[in-house]
């Protein structure tokens, strides 16, 4: 066996190999990536078909002779219909012909009349090349063709009508239109930069006549722009190198750039016009790297060519804001403008990063660090020698080869050369890039096995790439062989020797490495985020982390490795955001009801306006972490101040009265988790606690001591009972709310007189004048004509003078915010009352809490009615204890027995100290004041003992 046939054995292998790795791409999307079409051109239609040609500009125009028989060669293959274009591919080894037809180039179609075969087709071209389709196949198939072609040609008439214009931009077409048809009053198509400032190298060394020659030979026979077909001498042109003049087609040509460029003729100065002036972070980098794309080429020295290279930048940067601008960007399109147009150039660019080298420009440069791995993997594999070199010294790879690759070699080897390799760079694809670096490596091999450190690796690939006109084997006997040079030597040693490395291959290897490429770059990223992130004050690290996860995941578009998609986030996502983590937003019964969904909107777009610290629409990473951050307080107070100022737009301290109902319907949606009975507050814990403890002190008797306590295993409670208290608790909390605040909301402007009832009849005494005046303030209140506000210190008094809200502020609100929670263990299940009931039973601390309590409180009572017997007091003069509950004449019963009021006052104590929250059920209420807040110097607190 040959070694060429072990080659395409290991090649058809690796093929195969990779098309298990590879992601499963439908057919329309492998046939787009191989023929480099536009993402809207899907396969309308396919058939088998044998086609023949006639170029309008050969010898051969026609398809008969005298004898009736076609002179053209016939190629047999599968020919394919998309919205725009007719493709054709050879079935011998997809090589030999491959035409991509833009149907916008067809004058006529018609049937031919000398065809054997069952149906034939005749195609004339604008330019009057002929392409003859014989359909292989049943009628029926080859007629549903030609009416889908038809159909298709009917709805490109739009397009076809732009053709002349386009055309007039292709040097191709200039050549044909100067010496086949002989138009003298034709000018050349404006080009790139390097038809002012010169190009790259020696027109004489680089023999462009020669090259142009050929070309021109192979556009007259085979097609040229749009209506090209391409064969191996196409590929051996390439190889050849291409004359400078027509590069920039050539290029826009095999990458497909040329077909996007047709088809939106007016975009890219659609984008400068749309954008003039407007600036953003990318103009900004923009600007800062101008001066540095590729300076040594004159043409970057002057405005002309900054401008260039500014507007292609800039549109593109508008096109796709997920990109926008990003390291090296710069120099391949300063590369790209030397042979290209603005248009073609900017458009050559979209292809580069959305097929070439994906990734390689963008926010984390993933592809190009991705393909680092990739290239080290192949060194691994193709020059074990080097690569145990490489590892012993410590000698850093990818900071040899990163520029090459991002830079796609502009900034490596002279322009001259790096140009050479964009040519086949462009053909072949990303490949190209594994083959040049890694021949570069094997040609250098034996002095890079001589360095020890990554300066002497790096000093020895520079000089390489300064002497690549240099002869490769200056002392050879042998003329020829002296004058190959280094470059001549790198391209045969990159396409030949290095020719197993294929698409596959570089695919394969991409898909095995990729997801640890983005595993390490979101680390870092995430990291960097969590550095810079603003102080805060509740939230811990392990908090901040949790909720980096969830901004994140919460943003479907946004890939973190990948660096696209935007990473702020809109209300639609705000909201998915809170209902993953905050338990007042979590979908359930009530977003059935429409009150309450209007009030669940209005309270979050509240909640999103003040978290956007730039006013644009979308909240970034920082502004929900400061916005929670303030959320979580366990300020009472500051979370008290942090709600009111929600509702107070115009920051002027006081809240209007459409303010106030505003600000209680808030409160409804906030609470209407515990109002519903689907959570339970620590009130609602703390009765059902004291519930299961007195039904063990009732079984066990007064006898019992607390070393006989036994936690219950099958205790039944009234569930509904306790939730339909705690509904009612709340509903009543929202009542006293805006009772409350009517009652002590404060005019505008204090009036004088009031004369909405007359309050100067003497008979009447002072007391009902009070009762009457107290009315008339409270009418007053919701009269329109005469406004009232309350300030933030009547806010937080009618907070505070209900228990349900005061603990909501402490400590439910803050409770329901789950930041500590991992990501993936958030339950979308809803824990309904059973759940914490279960809870507290699983726990049995807070029950055993509940039981010591009550028997310390038995103990008391005992105590007490010793002391009434032996010192024969009356129940009037002396002070009954009720457990915790109330204490009465604490005066008298300190006067007359001070030895036990000292025990019983220390039991009282232990009482309300006896479990974390047994001083809130035994805390004093305080009744305050409408005038606390803002004068309480001469007014005594009014203090009553909870009964």
């Amino acid at each position: 066996m040959s070694i060429i046939d072990n080659l395409r054995q290991k090649t058809s292998f690796w093929d195969k190999l990779a098309e298990n790795f590879a992601p499963s791409l439908t057919r329309d999307e492998k046939f787009k990536l191989e023929y480099r079409l536009p993402t809207e051109e899907n396969i309308v239609d396919d058939t088998n078909a044998d086609l023949s040609f006639a170029n309008a500009y050969s010898k051969s125009k026609e398809f008969k002779t005298k004898e009736g028989h076609a002179t053209a060669y016939v190629y047999s293959g599968r020919l394919f219909l998309t919205p725009h274009y007719l493709v054709f591919k050879d079935a011998f080894d997809n090589s030999s012909c491959a035409m991509i037809l833009n149907i916008s180039t067809i004058k006529r179609v018609e049937r031919a009349p000398f065809s054997s075969y069952a149906l034939s087709l005749v195609i004339t071209l604008y330019s009057g090349t002929q392409v003859f389709i014989q359909f292989i196949g049943v009628r029926y198939r080859s007629e549903q063709f030609c009416e889908r072609l038809k159909s298709c040609l009917k709805g490109n008439i739009g397009h076809a009508k732009l053709l002349p214009a386009f055309l007039d931009t292709c040097y191709s077409e200039f050549l044909l239109r100067k010496n086949v048809l002989q138009m003298k009053e034709i000018r050349a198509p404006g080009g790139g930069l390097g038809q002012k400032f010169r190009y790259p190298g020696s027109p004489r060394v680089a023999r462009e006549k020669a090259k142009l020659r050929l070309w021109f030979n192979y556009f007259r026979e085979n097609g040229a722009n749009l209506a090209i077909v391409k064969n191996y001498t196409f590929e051996k042109l390439v190889r050849v190198g291409v004359p400078n003049r027509i590069r920039g087609e050539v290029w826009e040509l095999c990458s497909g750039s040329m077909y996007l460029r047709q088809e939106n003729p007016t975009e890219y100065q659609e984008l400068l016009q749309k954008n003039e002036g407007k600036s953003s972070q990318a103009v900004e980098e923009i600007e800062k790297d101008l001066r540095r794309s590729l300076p040594e080429y004159s043409a970057y020295q002057s405005d002309e060519g900054i401008q260039r290279l500014r507007k292609v930048l800039t549109a593109y940067s508008w096109k796709n804001p997920d990109v926008g601008y990003c390291q090296a960007m710069n120099i391949v399109v300063a590369g790209l403008l030397i042979f290209m147009s603005e248009e073609q150039a900017f458009w050559c660019l979209s292809k580069l990063c959305d097929y070439y080298v994906p990734g390689y420009y963008s926010k984390t440069m993933y592809g190009t660090l991705l393909d680092q791995k990739v290239f080290e993997a192949f060194v691994q594999e193709k020059m074990p020698l080097l690569w145990e070199h490489v590892e012993k010294y410590d000698i850093q790879l990818s900071v040899v080869s990163l520029p090459w690759f991002l830079s796609l070699f502009f900034t490596s080897m002279p322009l001259e050369y790096a140009v050479r390799i964009m040519d086949i760079f462009f053909m072949n694809g990303s490949k190209t890039l594994f083959q040049v670096a890694l021949a570069i490596l094997r040609v250098n091999g034996e002095d890079l096995l001589e360095a020890e450190d990554d300066g002497m690796f790096i000093a020895i690939l520079k000089n390489y790439f300064h002497t690549l006109d240099k002869s490769a084997h200056p002392e050879s006997v042998d003329v020829k062989y002296r004058q190959i040079t280094k470059f001549q030597e790198l391209l045969v040693t990159a396409f030949k020797e290095f020719s197993i490395i294929t698409e596959s291959m570089v695919t394969q290897h991409r898909n095995k490495y990729q997801n640890g490429i983005l595993q390490n770059i979101e680390t870092f990223v995430k990291k960097t985020q969590l550095r810079h992130m603003p102080r805060t004050f509740h939230l811990s690290e392990y908090q901040l982390s949790n909720i980096y996860d969830l901004f994140y995941q919460s943003i479907a578009t946004h890939k973190i490795g990948m660096g696209t998609g935007s990473s702020n986030m809109d209300f639609q996502v705000f909201v998915r955001f809170l209902a993953k983590f905050c338990d007042w937003c979590k979908t359930g019964e009530s977003d059935k009801n429409s009150s309450y969904v209007d009030q669940k909107v209005e309270f979050l777009k509240r909640l999103f306006n003040k978290w956007d610290s730039s006013k644009g629409g979308e909240l970034t990473l920082n502004d929900v972490v400061y916005g929670l951050d303030k959320l979580v307080t366990n300020d009472l107070m500051a979370s008290i101040n942090y709600f009111f100022a929600l509702y107070d737009e115009d920051n002027n301290g006081q809240l209007q009265r459409e303010e106030v109902l505003q600000v209680s319907e808030g409160l409804l949606f906030l609470t209407d988790p515990w109002k519903t009975g689907k959570y339970v507050d620590a009130l609602t814990k703390k009765a059902i606690e004291e519930g299961i403890a007195e039904q063990i002190v009732k079984e066990h008797g007064d006898s019992m001591t607390i070393d006989q306590v036994e936690l219950p295993t099958g205790v039944t409670i009234d569930e509904e009972k306790f939730k339909s208290d705690q509904t009612e608790r709340y509903l009543e909390a929202a009542s006293n709310f805006l009772q409350r605040s009517f009652e002590y909301a404060q005019p505008v402007e204090l009036d004088k007189e009031i004369d909405l009832l007359d309050l100067s009849d003497d008979e009447e005494n002072e007391l009902s004048k009070k009762k009457k005046y107290d009315s008339l303030k409270a009418n007053a209140a919701l009269d329109p004509t005469h406004p009232k506000v309350i300030d933030l210190a009547t806010f937080r008094m009618i907070i505070l003078a209900d228990e349900t809200y005061e603990l909501f502020f402490s400590q439910t609100l803050r409770e329901s915010i789950h930041t500590s929670e991992a990501v993936n263990a958030f339950d979308t299940k809803n824990k309904a009352l059973r759940t914490m009931f279960d809870g507290i039973i699983a726990d049995g601390r807070k029950v055993a809490e509940s039981v010591r309590r009550r028997v310390d409180s038995v103990a008391t009572k005992s105590s007490v009615a010793s002391v009434e017997s032996g010192s024969n007091q009356t129940s009037n003069s002396a002070c009954t204890t009720h457990g915790p509950d109330k204490v009465e004449d604490l005066d008298d019963f300190t006067t007359e027995h001070p030895d036990e009021h000292e025990e019983l006052l220390s039991n009282s104590w232990i009482e309300m100290d006896g479990g974390d929250d047994s001083v809130k059920q035994s805390r004093p209420l305080r009744t305050i004041s409408p005038q606390e807040g803002t004068n309480q110097k001469d007014q005594p607190d009014l203090i009553e003992f909870e009964s």
